[in-house]
């Protein structure tokens, strides 16, 4: 995957961000389907365009990460109140949403022993909204723990979700982290699990701003800007929407993949890259330095081969640096095999009539 333009940024949100319109990301044609025998192919063109207003059906991952040291009390109520609104929100605005939510206080060690300290609440990200919400219900401030005493352990917590969640293959990866404190803990971990991971950060903050953005802006990550939020629940649906649409605004690679999908179904997926907007074709990418400003449109051939017999039925996606942003159908029905004894048949026939031409001549 290639988010450099993304990963490793804490982006800048505020609670005065208003909605914003339909996004409509698209890959073409929407379908595809062909007959092919064994080692056969068919080669097609496919033509994404990465719209000015972004995607709409994007594969979206959401890590909330909570502070719950003692002075966070209004903010967890007030994700608590915003959890189910956000998750369908988020749906509308983007696409196919998995989401989760961990926490974060005092200790900088994976084994504190005190309640909600570092931890990923029931099990990690889920594409079902009610199965999110009652994680979040599940989180309760860290006990003992008056607050005050910053920092928490936010780095830590950062490098244990990153690593530990079942990010899904291909997905637009992001992490918001709630918190009035500044951060300790595991830094060099955080910074590689976002790396590694390709997960954009975005803070939240509730705390006073220069404590934060000394910890965050020049700790984690130099020169990162935070701003301050609200618990007022359309403002934080307002706040994450507004994140993660500035995690798409520059992009660096595109390309088109089934991302593995095919060949398990006996169908080999390969693809070149034939037409690349301002940027350069460089094997089965379109690479450049892209934004948002104005629609961009890339062309590439992708090639189908049989290499077993069944049916294939699977999605091929546009990706912008390595997300999906959008997805087509592609269908390959299983060869229809000839009737026992056909071939001999015909190479019977075969004989009789070459020996008829041989009589006649």
């Amino acid at each position: 995957m290639m988010k450099s333009n993304r990963i490793l940024a804490i982006m800048a949100v505020s609670a005065s961000v208003v909605a914003l319109p339909a996004f409509s990301d698209t890959i073409a044609p929407e379908t595809f389907s062909a007959d092919l025998a064994l080692n056969e192919s068919v080669t097609i063109q496919k033509t994404v365009v990465v719209e000015a207003t972004g995607p709409k059906e994007a594969v979206i991952d959401v890590h909330f990460l909570i502070d719950t040291s003692g002075s966070m009390g209004a903010q967890v109520n007030a994700a608590k109140a915003a959890s189910s609104d956000l998750f369908t929100s988020l749906e509308s605005s983007f696409g196919d949403v998995s989401a989760g939510v961990g926490v974060f206080s005092e200790l900088a060690s994976l084994t504190d022993p005190r309640p909600n300290a570092n931890a990923i609440i029931g099990g990690g990200l889920s594409t079902d909204n009610a199965t999110f919400t009652a994680n979040v219900n599940q989180v309760t401030l860290s006990v003992p723990d008056n607050g005050g005493d910053f920092p928490e352990s936010g780095h830590t917590a950062i490098a244990l979700a990153g690593n530990n969640l079942a990010w899904r293959p291909g997905s637009n990866r992001f992490m918001f982290v709630f918190t009035d404190a500044s951060a300790k803990g595991d830094l060099a971990g955080a910074q590689a699990s976002l790396a590694n991971n390709d997960i954009s950060l975005v803070t939240l903050s509730y705390g006073t701003l220069g404590t934060i953005t000394a910890s965050y802006g020049d700790g984690l990550f130099a020169g990162a800007t935070v701003f301050a939020s609200s618990t007022s629940v359309a403002d934080i649906i307002s706040d994450v929407t507004a994140g993660i649409t500035a995690g798409f605004a520059n992009y660096g690679a595109v390309t088109v993949g089934d991302l593995g999908a095919g060949l398990p179904l006996g169908i080999e997926v390969s693809t070149v890259c034939t037409g690349a907007d301002i940027g350069a074709c460089v094997g089965a990418e379109a690479l450049g330095d892209y934004d948002r400003e104005v629609d961009r449109t890339f062309t590439f051939d992708v090639t189908f081969k049989r290499t077993a017999d069944g049916d294939a039925d699977f999605f091929t996606n546009a990706l912008v640096d390595g997300g999906i942003v959008a997805r087509e159908f592609d269908s390959f029905p299983s060869p229809v095999p000839l009737p026992a004894g056909l071939p001999l048949l015909m190479t019977a026939f075969g004989a009789l009539a070459f020996a008829r031409r041989r009589r006649a001549a």
